[in-house]
């Protein structure tokens, strides 16, 4: 029960489910007191990824397809707010969650690898500092193609300023390779939703 619920459902709480440990009353309100009994209760994850600032935190029995996703989205639009620091540890190990033959299938049709595609990554550090720069994902779909291996289907988004830009993105992932994370991408394809390409698609880069 949130702690800005009802008047009546306060009372019938006192009068029926007072000393219930399977009923609490959080401290939070709304979406965060359902958060929060999440947390009491052990019944998943019950910090966002926006809040978390070293993803190492993140315990490995946890790692599925769509959060993998969304811990690499949160990072790339750190990394170039330069809101993490310009460290060449943190490259390698972002690079060791991609395949080493695998190829990023960009929206404008160019097909550089993965591990290019993240050695860019080192001329983006910061380039978004102090800019109205944001990056997240939605609609994530994950399907399991064989036993370790899912075919991840996404959209994927940035703000630049006031421009918005998506692509449909779809990633085939496996998360029994030995990456740094227990995830490891082998392949990315990416297409512009409609009306939302990048009027300079230099400023796309994954």
């Amino acid at each position: 029960m949130v702690s800005n619920a009802r008047e009546e459902l306060l009372r019938w709480h006192t009068e029926n489910a007072n000393g219930n440990a399977k009923i609490i009353h959080a401290t939070e309100r709304c979406a965060g007191g359902i958060i929060q009994a999440i947390g009491h209760f052990s019944l998943g994850p019950n910090t966002s990824p926006r809040d978390t600032t070293d993803f190492s935190d993140y315990e490995m029995e946890n790692v599925s397809a769509g959060g993998e996703i969304v811990k690499f989205f949160l990072f790339y639009e750190r990394w170039r707010r330069a809101e993490v620091e310009h460290s060449e540890l943190y490259l390698a190990s972002v690079k060791a969650d991609f395949d080493e033959s695998g190829i990023l299938v960009s929206p404008s049709g160019s097909e550089p690898s993965l591990y290019d595609t993240i050695n860019g990554m080192r001329s983006c550090y910061g380039d978004k500092q102090g800019k109205n720069f944001r990056v997240w994902v939605d609609g994530v779909l994950p399907t399991k193609i064989g036993l370790d291996t899912w075919l991840v289907k996404f959209n994927k988004w940035e703000l630049h300023g006031v421009e918005q830009q998506g692509c449909v993105t779809t990633c085939i992932i496996n998360t029994k390779e030995e990456g740094a994370s227990g995830a490891t991408y082998i392949h990315v394809h990416e297409t512009w939703l409609e009306g939302y390409g990048a009027q300079d698609q230099s400023t796309w880069l994954f």
